[in-house]
């Protein structure tokens, strides 16, 4: 069993795991006793779908036209391209949107299989869980249990007519809301990273897109990462860490960010101009009630860039060839949202 909320939801969907969201110190009680409740997702009766989450329509018109004629093997097209920020969005959105229910989400499938990484549903699930109660989640065609036509098949028949359709308009707030501290302005004081904790296929990616130019890190940004000590060492043994650190990044380990609420590791709450930007959903959800502070999201990409210029470049680059990022631009997002209002 696991004991941390979003790590719950992690390990029930991508690992095929079974745990429920437990209180403080009963993971204590299960190990001593070796034993959990016959109840909940630990049964296989009750990890089955009630609600369907349809993103099918939203990745062919917004995503998948984009990605014609590019060559996603290309790493530097798919940092730059800052679809990262797609998956903790959508999981935000998600776990919304599932109402409390385990939905079985449809469309994911349509991805190039690179960019639907593990990373990248480690990010899509920390978001789920900020949002949503249910600890499980499925992906049609993409999660262990949600494998097979037979398999689908009966979990959208386990769903019903309870069937939601991700619209644009739905996908443009909830990212608005992840960058809620944008009214506050570009300017970048803390870029944090790892929220989930960073693996080792992100310090790669972290190395590559500082490498992309030889500019170095602001002077007055700080950047901060999250990571276990295990990932830590073996970055040390493949040189990333060394890299990261001449860059400027610090590292911070086996905390999360959620914890680390004060000076000198987060800006003082009493500073207005202060501004924290993440590329997690969950840090982008949860910062600005713990810290008090403004907070700004954006992909993997984007975050280097701002600590490199020592703000949010919220137009240009290769990012705003995207459909769907185009609308997220600060000033698109902003005229977006006042048409959904009227």
């Amino acid at each position: 069993m696991w004991g941390e909320s979003n790590a719950v939801v992690f390990s029930n969907s991508v690992l095929g795991a079974r745990t429920e969201k437990y209180a403080d110190y009963f993971d204590i009680c299960a190990a001593i006793t070796g034993l959990v409740p016959k109840a909940g997702v630990h049964l296989d009766e009750n990890r089955m779908p009630s609600i369907i989450i349809d993103v099918t329509d939203f990745i062919k018109t917004h995503l998948l036209e984009e990605f014609q004629g590019e060559t996603i093997d290309d790493e530097s097209f798919v940092y730059r391209s800052g679809i990262d920020s797609f998956f903790p969005t959508m999981g935000w959105l998600s776990g919304n949107l599932s109402d409390g229910c385990i939905p079985l989400i449809l469309g994911f499938d349509l991805l190039p299989e690179p960019l639907v990484s593990r990373d990248n549903l480690k990010a899509f699930s920390a978001a789920f869980g900020t949002t949503g109660t249910s600890p499980l989640f499925h992906m049609a065609h993409t999660t262990p249990e949600a494998m097979g036509s037979d398999v689908i098949d009966q979990m959208i028949d386990s769903c019903g007519e309870m069937r939601i359709e991700v619209t644009k308009e739905a996908f443009v707030q909830a990212y608005m809301m992840l960058d809620s501290g944008r009214e506050s302005g570009d300017d970048i004081s803390l870029i944090s990273l790892g929220n989930p904790h960073l693996s080792i296929e992100e310090l790669k990616n972290l190395c590559d897109i500082i490498s992309l130019d030889d500019r170095p890190k602001h002077e007055h940004v700080k950047v901060i990462a999250t990571l276990g000590r295990h990932v830590q060492a073996k970055g040390d043994q493949l040189g990333y860490t060394k890299r990261l650190e001449e860059f400027g990044v610090q590292f911070i380990n086996d905390t999360c960010w959620c914890m680390l609420l004060d000076p000198p590791i987060v800006p003082s709450s009493t500073t207005p101009s202060a501004k924290i930007m993440t590329n997690s959903g969950k840090y982008a959800h949860y910062g600005p009630g713990l810290t008090n502070c403004n907070i700004r999201f954006g992909s993997m990409y984007q975050c280097i860039e701002a600590a490199k210029n020592g703000k949010l470049k919220s137009d240009g680059g290769i990012s705003s060839r995207l459909g769907w990022m185009r609308h997220f631009s600060t000033h698109t997002m902003i005229r977006n949202m006042r048409r959904i209002i009227k």
